[in-house]
């Protein structure tokens, strides 16, 4: 892709996200699905859960490579 083009489809998304901002104020607008808007599903990552488990292994794996060991 050329810059050129680059440069214009950034600018025409710029213009448009602006637009869209005109007609209704907010350019960072997302509307909820209704599905999604009584959502009382427990989220593990809201918790920080997923998180910790990954900062663990994360650890753990650097760990093993600083010792030479693979898994």
């Amino acid at each position: 892709m050329s810059q050129f083009f680059r440069h214009r489809i950034e600018t025409t998304i710029e213009h448009l996200i602006a637009l869209l901002g005109e007609m209704d104020g907010d350019c960072d607008l997302e509307i909820e699905v209704p599905e999604e808007q009584h959502d009382e599903e427990a989220d593990p990552t809201e918790a920080g859960i997923a998180d910790a488990a990954s900062l663990e292994f994360i650890l753990a794996e650097n760990s093993c490579r600083q010792r030479g060991l693979k898994r």
